[in-house]
């Protein structure tokens, strides 16, 4: 009986420990339920948290193309200035350009001027050559018997020529001259040849002989640096022999010809003079 009795009275007590609290009965609220909504709680938050480093890295990204905007902007607004200062460097340019053009083609047609009158001259001087008779007259009498002799050699003519050369400026004219005249045999620097040729005959005084020179060096080249000397002596010859055509006529040449040269001066003393004795 007491057994009976006492499995009878724990039976309430098995009822009464799986129901909810007297409180939990009053709020409505079991402890499943706040363990759900801690759950949810928590869940909650970390996708606040996420959405929150999202938002962070989101700013970072938007700072960095912020500042690398700018920065474009800035190299843009720098790019745009220095085109402007380009396109105002360019027009300068472009306008000294234009100005140094026009300044050239003036030059060309000046030169181009001057360069028909000294085509013309020089035509004319080389007619008056050519008028002239061919060979050498009144050639030197001198005493040849006893003349220098050399090693002519082919191989060596830039030396022999050098070599007549400065006997040529120490005055051993018939050392200079035998050796000229070889050089014009094997066609070896005809211009220079004949003018040193010509050279030698008008301080030997030999004054045709001298004309003859001057006259084929001046047809084997009209442009050498010796010229205005060329020109002068050539004159003087023709007044030694008393052609006064021909003496004013290369003193004229001579003057229009290279104005600004030593020779060019002489001659202008030379035709002042003239005018003083007529």
């Amino acid at each position: 009986m007491i057994e009976r009795y006492l499995f009878v009275a724990f039976i309430p007590l098995l009822f009464y420990a799986n129901e909810p609290s007297a409180f939990e009965k009053q709020s409505g609220v079991t402890k499943n339920d706040i363990k759900t909504l801690q759950s949810l709680i928590t869940h909650l938050q970390q996708k606040v948290d996420t959405i929150q480093q999202a938002q962070e890295g989101v700013s970072s990204l938007y700072e960095s193309q912020s500042s690398k905007l700018q920065q474009q902007v800035i190299q843009t607004t720098q790019q745009a200035k220095n085109i402007e200062e380009l396109n105002e460097l360019y027009k300068n340019l472009k306008q000294k350009v234009d100005e140094n053009t026009q300044e050239i083609k003036m030059l060309t047609t000046q030169i181009q001027e001057i360069n028909k009158s000294l085509s013309t001259l020089n035509e004319a001087i080389l007619d008056g050559l050519k008028q002239l008779n061919n060979t050498p007259a009144n050639q030197t009498t001198k005493n040849t018997t006893n003349k220098p002799t050399f090693l002519k050699d082919k191989n060596k003519k830039s030396e022999i020529f050098t070599q007549a050369q400065e006997m040529f400026k120490k005055s051993e004219y018939e050392s200079a001259k035998e050796r000229f005249e070889w050089l014009l045999e094997i066609d070896y620097k005809k211009a220079d040849s004949h003018f040193y040729l010509g050279e030698i005959a008008f301080a030997d005084k030999s004054y045709n002989t001298a004309i003859y020179h001057y006259k084929e060096s001046a047809m084997a080249n009209d442009k050498t640096k010796y010229m205005p000397t060329l020109l002068l002596h050539t004159a003087q010859s023709f007044n030694a022999i008393k052609d006064i055509k021909n003496y004013n006529k290369f003193l004229d040449s001579l003057i229009g010809n290279y104005p600004s040269s030593k020779e060019a001066q002489n001659a202008k003393k030379l035709k002042a003079q003239n005018k003083e004795k007529k």
